[in-house]
């Protein structure tokens, strides 16, 4: 049995925070959703457990907040995975350690994959083998 991960999503619709979870969670993941910047520093600094970030720049309070910033003091071994409709904009996000960028497309299994990929490459002990 693989143990469950804890996830913290973000979205700025709160339409596709729910379809998501509800996509994650029947993978088995533990899903928390933040709608804004400070919602996600709540959880950071408030939560003892996440695994994985999934972060839509453009929620609000992202830049206002420093979350960026402060996501690298505060959990610099946190995996992030930018989930953006133009990954054009996402240079500044380049400096985050562990960070992965995915395109937002209507495909939620693009975004399952991901997840896995980044789950596995970070917490290798973790994670059974998926299928071949």
């Amino acid at each position: 049995m693989e143990p469950s991960f804890a996830i913290l999503l973000t979205d700025r619709n709160r339409h596709v925070r729910e379809l998501f979870r509800r996509e994650l969670s029947a993978e088995g993941y533990r899903v928390e959703m933040a709608r804004d910047g400070r919602e996600v520093l709540g959880f950071l600094y408030h939560v003892a457990v996440i695994d994985l970030l999934i972060l839509d720049p453009d929620i609000p309070y992202v830049a206002e907040v420093g979350l960026l910033r402060r996501l690298g003091q505060l959990r610099p071994e946190l995996p992030v995975i930018i989930h953006s409709f133009s990954l054009e904009d996402v240079g500044s996000l380049a400096s985050l350690h562990s960070a992965a960028f995915l395109e937002k497309n209507e495909n939620t299994d693009r975004l399952k994959s991901m997840v896995r990929e980044v789950l596995e490459r970070t917490y290798p002990d973790r994670v059974e083998p998926g299928p071949p």
